[in-house]
């Protein structure tokens, strides 16, 4: 070791050689570039296939957690008269889980889809309570199931991200560690 080290101060041995002669350091690079190579093959895939630049998010918040109780958030919907049956996601989710983002074009969106928004610095995960349309403009009204009134102002479409496909309990913890 103190050869390799009089070796490097001297210049007569590169730092790629001190790696590949260090089989830890050369190990743990060699995992780090092949995982790094996956996440971004992956990424890049979901990123063309679901049309968006954000096809996985980690939830950070609990604006749509159900706490056990599935009826609360539908008494929105029933004051309004817009029944919930159909709606997707009606068993809400809880920070630390994972969405399945689809980008959509602002006609597809409905009442009751959950959508994932930018809203300045951060993006925000709620359901469409109000589609409002002017014919070639589209503005959503949105909130969060466990929140007791809508979001002011409504959102652009411009700003949507897509709409939630599916939830992933738990695996989002690890996005959230990470930041």
């Amino acid at each position: 070791m103190k050869k390799i080290a009089s070796r490097l101060r001297e210049g007569a041995l590169s730092i790629g050689e001190w790696v590949v002669r260090n089989r830890i350091v050369y190990e743990l690079l060699s995992f780090l570039l092949i995982l790094g190579a996956f996440y971004l093959g992956v990424m890049g895939g979901l990123m063309i296939l679901l049309l968006t630049d954000s096809p996985l998010r980690s939830v950070y918040s609990n604006s749509m957690n159900h706490y056990g109780d599935n009826m609360t958030w539908r008494l929105y919907f029933e004051k309004e008269g817009i029944p919930t049956s159909n709606f997707p996601l009606q068993e809400g989710f809880a920070r630390g889980d994972l969405l399945l983002i689809r980008g959509v074009e602002p006609e597809e969106i409905k009442v009751g889809d959950v959508i994932v928004y930018r809203s300045y610095d951060r993006m925000i995960v709620h359901r469409v309570v109000q589609v409002i349309s002017d014919g070639k403009n589209f503005f959503f009204v949105t909130k969060g199931d466990a929140n007791k009134s809508p979001d002011f102002p409504p959102v652009r479409s411009d700003r949507v991200v897509g709409k939630v496909l599916v939830v992933i309990p738990k695996l989002g913890w690890f996005s959230i560690w990470w930041r």
